[in-house]
């Protein structure tokens, strides 16, 4: 998902910038790759709920390993192999070269995401080879692994809150991957973008970045500013506000979008919420009440309010799912929460989510969202406790009643985090870059519209917002014409839309 709440920052300490003319990073630079068919065990990684692939479209994609330094400060000293992954150009006219993808998360991987969504890109994958990778920390790139189970908590009288379980996780975290920790984060995988683009014989980075990536892309133009070429950022963080900040502006972007779908579905005489718009979020609140006290069993899987919450965030990262969740809530009411529960575990056909899982109390989150989790705490210096969490809740639920104490939880997830963490990667000025071209969505629930404009005043390099006057994240990937038009001319001509161009 974009992820809730993840806002990313630095490693304190941090050096200059390494470059090419870095004798110490030559050899990381001058590397050959060797492309080759990817292997079974990647693209059985793969979420698999993708757009459908042409028919021979797994076989064209080819799959290599870029060496980087795992510290930047001391190169010499060891490494680590970032896994690529292409899709070679297909079109007879002028190639310009690799345009890199990054879905977002943070912690999606870039790989399961190309094998399961490179259509979205055939009309730049004409003129460009489509290239992503896994970040450090997620996919088939040193995962951070926390073991297999958590070891119960210490004493006879055990602590079952939430906020000790998330300190028994960071604990575990520190053990198995201690030794990663510090090196994963924003600034780190940008300049593993600058070792891809020299990899990839490219004199700028192309790059296309979604959510979380958004934000990756900025980072780069700060720390790369002469090495930036066409840059798309789809669905902007913004840089300007901190953990806390996003988590409330996240609630409220969530809660827009469901009054959004909520006043859209009552105009309809079949709508399950009713068609008065004063009781449909009576209805909406009902629902999660009686799955938390009652949940559902559907084919051995429960279906509580947090699964419940998890579909109706889903649903609302594209209109176009609206119509699935009218109907998952027209089952809902007749008391069979099969398709709440398809919708909670459609997540990763979009840039950047994972499904949800239900985590028992000795039981780790999956790999995606310990990477989220990872790369998040290792780039902001907040650490918010046990005490911050009572105001948390009661300010996140004032801003949405059903989104805010779903995301409450997420600002525990730093407690005690084995590795320090620093905020410097938001500072993203880029006044030597070339304009960048923002994608923004007016009614986006996750990165609320207002990033953009700020991400844009950031940068300071006149970059350009493209608005997109619709609901929804991700803008390009939803098949409107309109901004596919604009990215694509931007990217394979160069042509960059006048201020204050709109869409929808």
């Amino acid at each position: 998902m974009a992820a809730v709440v993840a806002l990313t920052g630095g490693f304190a300490g941090t050096p200059a910038v390494g470059t090419a003319d870095d004798p110490d990073l030559t050899r990381f630079y001058q590397q050959q790759l060797s492309w080759e068919s990817c292997g079974h065990d990647v693209k059985n990684g793969a979420q698999s709920q993708g757009t459908a692939q042409p028919p021979g479209y797994s076989e064209r994609l080819e799959c290599a390993r870029l060496e980087v330094p795992r510290d930047y400060a001391h190169p010499g000293r060891s490494t680590m192999l970032v896994q690529l992954i292409r899709l070679k150009a297909t079109g007879p006219g002028k190639r310009l070269g690799s345009l890199v993808l990054n879905p977002g998360g943070p912690g999606a991987s870039g790989v399961n995401y190309l094998i399961d969504s490179g259509s979205a890109f055939a009309r730049l994958g004409q003129q460009y080879d489509i290239v992503s990778f896994d970040p450090r920390g997620t996919g088939h790139t040193e995962p951070v692994s926390c073991g297999d189970k958590l070891a119960p908590p210490p004493g006879s009288a055990a602590d079952d809150s939430l906020a000790a379980k998330e300190k028994r996780i960071n604990e575990a975290c520190g053990r198995y991957s201690g030794g990663l920790l510090p090196w994963i984060g924003t600034p780190n995988v940008a300049r593993d973008m600058d070792v891809l683009r020299a990899a990839v014989r490219d004199d700028k980075l192309n790059y296309l970045g979604f959510s979380y990536g958004t934000k990756l892309g900025a980072v780069y133009a700060h720390e790369f500013p002469d090495k930036v070429g066409r840059m798309v950022l789809d669905s902007v963080e913004d840089p300007t506000k901190n953990t806390w900040q996003t988590a409330l502006a996240q609630a409220r972007g969530f809660q827009r979008a469901l009054d959004d779908f909520a006043a859209d579905c009552t105009h309809d005489a079949g709508c399950p919420l009713g068609t008065d718009g004063n009781r449909a979020e009576d209805q909406l609140r009902h629902w999660y009440e009686q799955l938390s006290d009652t949940p559902m069993k559907v084919k051995g899987e429960t279906v509580d309010e947090t699964t419940y919450v998890y579909a109706l965030r889903e649903a609302l990262y594209r209109r176009s799912d609206w119509p699935t969740l009218r109907q998952a809530l027209a089952q809902l009411r007749r008391g069979d929460g099969a398709g709440i529960l398809r919708l909670s575990d459609s997540g990763g056909s979009s840039a950047g989510r994972a499904p949800v899982r239900h985590i028992g109390q000795d039981e780790l989150p999956p790999q995606d969202q310990l990477a989220l989790r990872a790369i998040s705490c290792r780039d902001t210096s907040e650490r918010y406790g046990a005490d911050d969490y009572a105001r948390a809740q009661r300010e996140l639920t004032r801003a949405s009643p059903l989104f805010g104490p779903d995301i409450a939880p997420t600002l525990l997830d730093c407690d005690g985090w084995p590795a320090p963490g620093d905020d410097t990667s938001r500072d993203v000025a880029a006044p030597d870059a070339p304009p960048v071209l923002l994608v923004a969505t007016t009614n986006d629930p996750a990165t609320p519209y207002e990033g953009a404009l700020n991400m844009a005043r950031a940068l300071d390099n006149s970059s350009i917002v493209l608005t997109f006057r619709g609901e929804g994240h991700a803008a390009y990937t939803t098949g409107d014409t309109c901004v596919q038009r604009y990215v694509d001319g931007f990217l394979l001509h160069g042509t960059m839309p006048k201020p204050h161009t709109s869409c929808g």
